[in-house]
């Protein structure tokens, strides 16, 4: 028996989707927007935002070939 998380990865990949485990926790995060509706974060944040979108980025480079037409 698979479990949950398996499940999901498996139901992701038949969707032509790839997941990807890093993310960008902002635990409380109405403490983190200021008077003029900003969002205001933390060293930690940025640095699991870049990591994140690096990550997306990489995968996006990769699956870009993958998305061209084939040569007939």
């Amino acid at each position: 028996m698979q479990s949950s998380s398996a499940s999901a990865a498996n139901g992701i990949t038949t969707l032509n989707m790839v997941p990807l485990p890093d993310s960008v926790a902002i635990p409380f995060v109405a403490q983190y927007i200021d008077e003029e509706k900003h969002f205001n974060a933390t060293e930690q944040m940025e640095r699991s935002a870049t990591t994140m979108l690096d990550e997306l980025h990489r995968w996006a480079i990769t699956l870009e070939t993958l998305r061209q037409p084939k040569e007939s």
